[in-house]
């Protein structure tokens, strides 16, 4: 059944990422000299401040390396070792415009998890060994943050697009313990530097679509890794401060380290709705 769900998550994500180019391309298109009836907040105002809950489905694979570079196990945290596969969890995002085109942003969700299953392979998670029908315990606890600068190319009364650069990262632990085999815990902080498009439209001064995509695959130091990040909502004024939206994202992170504390590789992907609270001023 997970392979099932699994299937119809990637189909999902598929034609959300379709979606998501689509809604951008919309944005870019969109003719700036529509008849104008007020001017939505979001052009405008100088902060804005969302506030939200993000229930995403996760897929979270990850391997160890032993001390002695030996390949790790690789597990998928979800059907491997009984984690849930879907989460509601808080995010807050606040942005500041920096003049006419400039503007500065942050973001930040968590995501803390844990399970336990009696394994049916053999797991080698650093050096620790997990054999058939271990019973092992594990979490995945992970806090991303996100610092973007963007600079508007098209910016009117109505619609917006510009370019963006930025930094995506991930402080992650992932830990495996069994009685009889102890504890092993893989930590670390993954920094990929992003680029990427951003785009909104307003329907009305109370309607606004808005649509952003950031990707970048590189290989440096002590990391290799690739990100796509992309995101489609629309939000609805009801009064001049205040409102609601509705999005869909999807953030898909593969990592490979050689640190000493996460010698291994991790894939982790969530993809879902979100609804939030919006205010600007």
């Amino acid at each position: 059944m997970r392979h099932a769900s699994r299937n119809a998550s990637d189909a999902a994500v598929r034609a959300g990422f379709q979606g998501a180019l689509i809604a951008l391309g919309f944005l870019v298109s969109s003719p700036a000299a529509a008849q104008q009836s007020g001017v939505h907040p979001a052009l405008q105002d100088r902060f804005t401040i969302q506030i939200g809950a993000y229930a995403p489905q996760v897929d979270t694979t990850a391997f160890l390396n032993s001390s002695a570079l030996a390949r790790g196990t690789s597990i998928s945290f979800e059907e491997d070792l009984n984690l849930t596969d879907r989460k509601t969890v808080p995010a807050i995002l606040g942005s500041l415009r920096l003049g006419e085109r400039w503007r500065i942003e942050a973001e930040y969700f968590t995501l803390h998890r844990g399970g336990a299953r009696a394994i049916s392979r053999t797991i080698n998670w650093g050096d620790n060994v997990y054999n058939v029908g271990t019973t092992v315990s594990s979490e995945f606890d992970s806090d991303i943050f996100r610092m973007s600068v963007g600079y508007s190319f098209v910016k009117n009364n109505q619609s917006e697009f510009g370019a963006v650069l930025g930094l995506h990262a991930t402080d992650f632990t992932a830990t495996l313990s069994a009685a009889g085999v102890g504890v092993r815990t893989g930590d670390g902080l993954a920094p990929l530097p992003t680029i990427g498009v951003y785009g909104a439209y307003a329907f009305t001064p109370k309607w606004l679509m808005s649509g952003r995509l950031d990707y970048f695959s590189m290989n440096y130091d002590d990391y290799d890794g690739t990100l796509v990040n992309f995101s489609v909502g629309v939000d609805y004024r009801f009064s001049r401060h205040f409102g609601v939206g509705l999005a869909y994202r999807h953030v898909d992170y593969d990592v490979t380290a050689t640190k000493a504390s996460f010698n291994g590789g991790m894939t982790y992907k969530f993809t879902g709705p979100m609804l939030y609270g919006v205010a600007s001023f």
